[in-house]
């Protein structure tokens, strides 16, 4: 009896809703009970018509041009008397049900009205869009600014009341920023990411997103700006954090000078190697140290080797370029008493060996001739090695750190260094950057050389702006090395205090006074003639700079007879060809 009730109370209420039954496709209403037909005014024997027609007979007005299909569950409808329903439908399910769906129809409270809702979904949109942190430039499909939030406001420097309602290119022609990705968006009718600049200096990277309508017709285009320089500054303190806690573990073993003195900076160059020291310190396998010389190649594994778990153990160094090939096996791997003519009693422990559970730079690499490299090979390959003239094999325990100023790649390419191995040794990169690539990094190290050299003297030193203005311009082909050591002879020389240009080396003046003269096509020359040109400039700069034909192909990662036989074709420095014609004894 309980249950016959209950059931009878919920079929009470249900003849309280409007409720009914129509086809999916074309929204034939089948069945209307009580409160549905006094609803739309039907008779109860209605014929079976489309429920959309019931509606434009002014029963039901359409809100917010919204339309009744089939893949709607909920449609907002506005009568005349300006009452609002919400329309649901859903599928009837099981036998009979297929092609039909249940429809209701609901009375919204009293009090509710069109706009008090659009304008309630509109704040709630307002607030949303004031708490994202990222910029938002929201154009109409006329490229008419319609919204930015404060967060717009903030990065760019731009007030709303300056930008809305007026065309967007407006700013844009002010100069406020330099590309309009949003107007780019509207025009290719797709997603469309750019680097912008803002004239207050800000570089921020813009994604603009077009809106359509369903008949394709644009909308709106809607810009998310991320203001990058603050990402950079975020990376900048992130670097400075790990590099304070890197001089934090070399002070405390009294390294920190040698720390200042070649990773101060603050480009973005030297922070990646910076933070790709740190990293290597982390992990204890090979590592390939690329960068000209002077970059500070040795310093920097010199660093990983100090901050890794290897610090306490014996750090070695060979210079690859230094030794001669014939001796070179057994100072990487040692020889026994008698192994060869001249070779000490009791034998010699190797390189290798005496890193044992510490690191082993071997510097300049790419000097270790092919059967050398093979040898190596066969150590970084986990085989035990034997000392010349041995018979006990010997396992590595020792870090590797490769480097080299020489390209890799390249003599890879001309079969002048294994490939197999330049896998090996590039586990892990460290690239030290030139100092011409950071010239911002110039002033901030030659005024810390420069305090270093007047606490030396006893007497205070600093540059004339004109010389500053020098130092920027000058190449530095020798880079941090050559700036250390160009520093303290002007500190040593000068007797004024001031170093001014004139105090410069002569060489200095000359490179930085050499007029540009890189070849144009716009000058009549074919493109054969402006390669011609610009070989000879290369290889009469590289032959002036290193006075040798063995440095200078090094330099320009070419072979020393193609350096001989190029510059005879072009007259070049024929004096010096015939007196450097080869690698002098101290060349190697």
């Amino acid at each position: 009896m309980e249950n016959t009730a209950f059931v009878s109370g919920i079929f009470t209420v249900l003849e309280h809703i409007p409720l009914g039954v129509c086809d999916v496709g074309e929204w034939q209403l089948h069945y209307a009970n009580a409160a549905m037909q006094h609803l739309l005014k039907i008779d109860a024997n209605m014929p079976s018509q489309e429920l959309n027609v019931w509606l434009s007979q002014g029963s039901l007005v359409s809100c917010s041009d919204m339309a009744i299909n089939e893949r709607q569950e909920h449609v907002l409808f506005r009568r005349k008397d300006e009452k609002l329903f919400i329309v649901s439908w859903w599928p009837i399910t099981g036998e009979g049900g297929d092609g039909k769906r249940c429809i209701s129809i609901m009375e919204l409270p009293a009090g509710y009205s069109i706009t008090q809702l659009s304008e309630q979904s509109w704040l709630e949109l307002d607030n949303i869009l004031e708490y994202i942190h990222d910029g938002i430039w929201i154009i109409d499909g006329n490229g008419i600014t319609r919204r930015v939030n404060k967060a717009l406001e903030r990065i760019a420097g731009i007030r709303a009341d300056e930008v809305v309602g007026l065309p967007v290119t407006v700013p844009m022609k002010k100069g406020r920023f330099k590309t309009c990705v949003s107007l780019q968006a509207l025009k290719t009718r797709q997603t469309v990411t750019l680097f912008d600049d803002y004239a207050n200096g800000k570089r921020c990277l813009n994604t603009s997103t077009p809106i359509f309508d369903a008949a394709g017709n644009i909308l709106s285009v809607i810009a998310v700006i991320r203001d990058m320089t603050e990402l950079e500054e975020l990376q900048r303190r992130l670097s400075r954090l790990e590099v304070e806690a890197m001089a934090y573990k070399l002070r405390a073993r009294g390294l920190d000078k040698d720390t200042e003195g070649g990773l101060m900076g603050q480009s973005l160059l030297l922070e990646k190697a910076r933070q790709d020291i740190v990293r290597a310190a982390n992990a204890d396998t090979v590592t390939l140290i690329l960068g000209e010389t002077g970059t500070g190649k040795s310093m920097a594994a010199k660093l990983i080797h100090e901050m890794s778990s290897r610090a306490e153990k014996p750090f070695i160094a060979l210079n690859c370029g230094a030794i001669s090939p014939s001796l070179m096996e057994a100072e990487i791997f040692g020889y026994e008493s008698g192994a060869f003519t001249g070779a000490s009693r009791g034998g010699k422990p190797g390189m290798l060996e005496l890193a044992n559970g510490g690191t082993l730079l071997l510097d300049e690499i790419g000097e270790l001739s092919l059967p050398m490299q093979v040898k190596l090979l066969h150590v970084l390959d986990e085989q035990p090695f034997y000392r010349v003239g041995g018979t006990h094999p010997i396992k590595l325990n020792a870090r590797l750190i490769a480097a080299t100023n020489r390209p890799l790649e390249k003599m890879v390419a001309r079969g002048e260094f294994r490939e197999d191995l330049f896998y090996r040794l590039r586990v892990l990169n460290v690239i030290m950057p030139s100092l011409r690539e950071r010239r911002e990094d110039i002033l901030l190290l030659a005024w810390h050389f420069l305090h270093e050299a007047s606490e030396i003297s006893g007497r205070e030193l600093v540059l004339d702006p004109r010389t500053e203005k020098f130092f920027l311009s000058y190449r530095w082909p020798g880079n941090v090395r050559e700036l250390k050591s160009v520093i303290q002879s002007l500190a040593t020389l000068n007797h004024t205090g001031i170093i001014l240009p004139t105090d410069l080396p002569a060489y200095m003046h000359n490179e930085v006074d050499k007029v540009p003269s890189l070849p144009s096509l716009s000058s009549g020359q074919s493109m054969p003639e402006a390669m011609s040109a610009l070989e000879k400039k290369l290889l009469s700069e590289a032959l002036a700079e290193t006075g040798s034909t063995y440095k200078a192909a090094r330099r320009l990662g070419i072979s020393q007879s193609s350096v001989v036989r190029k510059a005879r074709k072009y007259g070049i420095c024929t004096a010096m060809l015939l007196g450097l014609a080869g690698p002098t004894k101290a060349e190697g």
